[in-house]
């Protein structure tokens, strides 16, 4: 859940600081045999830098697309997907800081909570500034450039029907008339 910069009240920050603490510990947990990050491996205020790092870095990615409607001004704005992106990436920020105490990162860490966000050419956010794919939520700037994330399908055969194996008559368009027949 997004909430309120404690260092900046008109900063709202992407993500949550116990979804962060939560995906350390299972990291921790697999390469410690058991070990668990607490405030003196990882400082709350550690975590807090990291989702502030973090949602500034996807801001830098979102800003030119949705102008206007970026940075959000309520935590409640904030698309789920931005959420999980920006813990991701405060996760990767968190354990990179800590490897002293704990352990290098991984390459499947990094590939996983890093790279798979803003490695080019894609980088989930690479791909959003680029203006390729947009999210849902919000409204682009040139919003036919990008196509939606998540678009809707509408299924091929009736969903009440049990015993017609006809298209669905709203399918019929989609489908053009090769796949009709």
């Amino acid at each position: 859940m997004s909430f309120q910069n404690p260092d900046d009240s008109s900063e709202i920050l992407y993500g949550s600081s116990g979804d962060v603490r939560n995906e350390l510990n299972a990291h921790l947990d697999v390469t410690t045999g058991g070990h668990y990050a607490d405030e003196r491996e990882a400082p709350g205020a550690l975590i807090i830098r990291s989702l502030r790092d973090s949602t500034r870095l996807i801001n830098g990615y979102l800003e030119p697309v949705y102008v206007g409607q970026i940075p959000f001004t309520a935590s409640g704005d904030v698309p789920k997907l931005l959420e999980k992106v920006s813990t991701d990436i405060a996760t990767f920020y968190v354990l990179r800081s800590i490897t002293a105490r704990v352990g290098p990162v991984s390459d499947t860490k990094r590939r996983d909570y890093y790279d798979e966000y803003i490695k080019p050419p894609d980088g989930l956010l690479v791909k959003i500034a680029e203006r390729k794919i947009q999210l849902p939520e919000l409204t682009a700037q040139y919003p036919e450039d990008a196509k939606k994330i998540n678009v809707p399908k509408a299924p091929i055969f009736g969903i009440d029907e049990t015993t017609s194996h006809e298209p669905h008559p709203d399918s019929i368009e989609e489908l053009g008339d090769d796949r009709a027949r």
